[in-house]
C-alpha cells in the first residue's frame, strides 16, 4: 500500500490558525474601509478628550506626550484609514492564498504567505508616520517572523 504525501498535523493547524486570521483580517479590511469616517470622528474625539482630561487636572502635558497625541490626530484621517483598509486587505488575501497554496503542500505558498507578511508590516510604515506607522508594524513583525520560522519548519514536507 503507497501513501501520498499527507500534510503534517502541525502543518495543518498552521494553515487552520492562518484560514481563520486572515478570513477576520480581510472582513475587518473590509468594515474599517466602509467605516473609516465615523472611525476617525470617534478617535478624535476620545484624543480631544484625553487631551481635556489632562489639561483639566492643572498638569502639564509633558512634550512627548503632547507630540504623540497630535502625531496621532494628525494621522487619522479618512483617506489614512482607507489606505490602511485597502493595505491590511491585499496582505490578508495574500497570507489566505499562500495557505491554502501550503494546504497542498506546494512551497510557492510560503513565499505567497511571507509577501502577504511584507505588505501587512510595510503598509502601516507609508501609510502613518511616526509613531502610529511603527506600533501598527511592530505587531505584524512579531506574528511575521513567529509564523514564518513555524512554517519554514514545515518546508520539507512541501515540493
Amino acid at each position: 500500500m503507497e501513501t501520498t504525501n499527507l500534510r503534517p498535523t502541525f502543518l495543518t493547524v498552521l494553515c487552520v490558525l492562518t484560514f481563520i486570521a486572515s478570513s477576520f483580517g480581510i472582513y475587518s479590511a473590509v468594515t474599517s474601509y466602509t467605516s473609516a469616517e465615523m472611525a476617525v470622528d470617534v478617535a478624535k474625539d476620545a484624543m480631544d478628550d484625553a487631551q481635556d482630561q489632562i489639561e483639566a487636572e492643572g498638569e502639564e502635558m509633558p512634550g512627548f506626550v503632547g507630540k504623540l497625541l497630535s502625531g496621532v490626530t494628525e494621522g487619522l484621517t479618512v483617506e489614512n484609514m482607507q489606505n490602511m483598509a485597502l493595505g491590511s486587505g491585499l496582505g490578508n488575501i495574500l497570507t489566505l492564498i499562500g495557505a491554502i497554496v501550503m494546504w497542498g503542500l506546494n512551497k510557492k505558498g510560503y513565499f505567497v504567505y511571507l509577501a502577504g507578511h511584507a505588505v501587512l508590516i510595510l503598509a502601516p510604515l507609508f501609510i502613518y508616520e511616526g509613531f502610529i506607522g511603527a506600533a501598527a508594524s511592530g505587531g505584524a513583525v512579531f506574528v511575521a517572523v513567529l509564523f514564518g520560522v513555524l512554517y519554514g519548519l514545515n518546508l520539507k514536507h512541501m515540493s
